[in-house]
């Protein structure tokens, strides 16, 4: 079974809550798997509520007539080791998360018969736009 369509958790209904939460998530999107994902480090107990099949929000992905659409997150900038991102990523996985580089060169804008690159790193990226839009 693919990642996107695995279904996790039980179907609401109030008589399966088990005991008392300290705090109830409502939505499993990145958001709310965050919010839950850190009140649980801090010892409290969550209950996620989630109305799709499968938890994930915007970070789903879905096949039609043969193709798969990723309707999600598709790259995370400033990841460096001392940024606020960085930072709350390591805090959720224990520092575990694995980050690639982003290529120089990591994404292309059709417009008409024009192409727009993205350049990775803020200098590049700030100049790079600055050359493709003059004025």
């Amino acid at each position: 079974m693919k990642a996107s369509t695995l279904r996790i958790g039980k179907r609401y209904r109030p008589n399966r809550l088990e005991g008392d939460y300290d705090a109830l998530v409502i939505g499993s999107g990145m958001g709310g798997l965050t919010t839950a994902a850190m009140l649980s480090e801090l010892g409290w107990k969550i209950a996620v509520l989630e109305q799709h099949y499968t938890a994930g929000g915007y970070t789903h992905s879905y096949e039609r007539n043969g193709y798969e659409w990723d309707v999600g997150v598709h790259y995370i900038g400033d990841v460096g080791t001392t940024t606020r991102t960085r930072r709350l990523f390591d805090f959720l996985t224990d520092g575990k998360l694995k980050w690639a580089a982003m290529a120089d060169e990591y994404d292309r804008f059709y417009v008409g018969d024009k192409v727009f690159t993205t350049k990775a790193g803020k200098k590049p990226f700030r100049d790079n736009l600055v050359r493709q839009f003059p004025d």
